[in-house]
């Protein structure tokens, strides 16, 4: 049985779809687990790269997807926005470029321009938004040094086949290239579709970091607590970079973390994880459908994830002034879809262009959808002649 949870940082007569925080509660074998560590003085340093049996964990978790790696090519991080930015930043300089697909994860962009590097977006199909493989290897330069995927992908919740990743690997492979993979919604696919790991195709594993998280799968957001996963020959590189930044997570949240994901081998804690993606697959038939219940709007029914995605263009407002506007009418908090792509470098011809991303994190996505609909309606009635 899940059990939901309110943020109390929240105004609670908002319905707050902006970030994807679920609100369901972390599960009372890991708050117990969090607890007895601290009880038992799981207070001081953990070492740098974290703790073993966590490594152990994690590593043993991730072989459901057909991948044996050492626990000692774990590393643990306070959350993964570190593991991204360390994944990144440690194998690409300046003047660089690395793909990135359109749309895709904000920090994506960020990060790789942050570091100096050239985000070269590459514009994924509609509808459903999958991969182009001709759209990717044209964009390919000497320059190139890394494709980074997020998969399942933020915002559009694409899945990507094990054909689609073949193509992202023949071209890693052909042109010597590096991939940064985010999973953090592996867990979270729909319509009898699978989650395929790129490293566990041929010639990958050497060459692919892999971006894991417990925030979304245990509901322990605010806990912070994510890792990479290194190839052997990338692990001084990687490590080195992310001795410097200094994300170790608490000892006491990593010792709660090897109970978390070791209960994904075990019934108690795979049922809750099971209960909680029946919730979201209901919830995305219910919002997805409504959205395309009003007039001016479409949302494609995503495969995993939990954000709906839908292409507001038609209603003639910019973005940014409907995701402002609707807060402060319908108090219904969503995010601006044109920050998830290659709007800020191509405008209006990225896909992420006219879109909003309601994170599916509440439950009554009626209510969110009542008040997206009662909105649209007093933003599209005509004045008077």
């Amino acid at each position: 049985m899940i059990k939901r949870s309110l943020n109390p940082l929240w105004d609670p007569s908002e319905i707050n779809m902006g970030g994807g925080d679920p609100n369901y509660a972390t599960p009372d074998y890991i708050r117990d687990a969090c607890i007895k560590a601290i009880i038992e003085g799981y207070t001081h340093y953990a070492p740098t790269e974290g703790i073993p049996e966590l490594r152990e964990s994690i590593a043993k978790y991730y072989t459901k997807y057909g991948v044996k790696y050492d626990a000692t090519q774990v590393y643990a991080t306070a959350g993964g926005s570190a593991a991204l930015n360390i994944g990144i930043g440690s194998l690409i300089k300046a003047g660089d470029e690395a793909i990135v697909f359109d749309p895709g994860y904000t920090s994506d962009y960020n990060v790789t321009t942050f570091y100096g590097a050239k985000p070269v977006p590459v514009p994924l199909s509609e509808p459903g938004y999958h991969l182009n493989l001709d759209e990717l290897k044209k964009r390919v330069t000497d320059k190139t040094k890394l494709i980074i995927i997020t998969n399942p992908n933020n915002p559009s919740g694409t899945v990507f086949t094990e054909k689609e990743l073949e193509g992202i690997a023949q071209v890693a492979i052909e042109k010597d290239l590096n991939v940064v993979t985010d999973e953090f919604y592996s867990e979270f696919v729909y319509d009898g579709r699978k989650h395929v790991a790129i490293s566990s195709l041929d010639g990958m594993l050497e060459r692919t970091v892999v971006v894991i998280g417990g925030t979304k799968v245990f509901n322990f957001t605010g806990w912070r607590l994510a890792a990479l996963i290194v190839p052997k020959k990338l692990w001084l590189k990687v490590s080195t970079f992310a001795q410097m930044m200094g994300v170790r997570p608490a000892t006491f949240i990593q010792r709660a973390g090897v109970v978390a994901f070791n209960g994904l081998s075990e019934t108690y804690g795979w049922s809750v994880l099971q209960d909680q993606k029946a919730e979201y697959d209901r919830r995305r038939k219910v919002f997805c459908k409504r959205m395309n219940e009003i007039e001016g709007i479409s949302c494609h029914m995503f495969e995993g994830a939990f954000y709906a995605f839908p292409n507001i263009s038609k209603l003639g407002i910019p973005t940014a002034k409907f995701v402002a506007d609707l807060l402060k009418s319908q108090k219904l908090e969503v995010m601006d879809g044109e920050r998830m792509g290659a709007t800020a470098l191509i405008g209006k011809a990225s896909l992420a262009y006219g879109h909003i991303r309601p994170a599916l994190t509440e439950d009554d996505v009626d209510e969110a959808a009542n008040r997206i609909e009662k909105f649209v309606k007093q933003i599209t009635v005509k004045a008077p002649a």
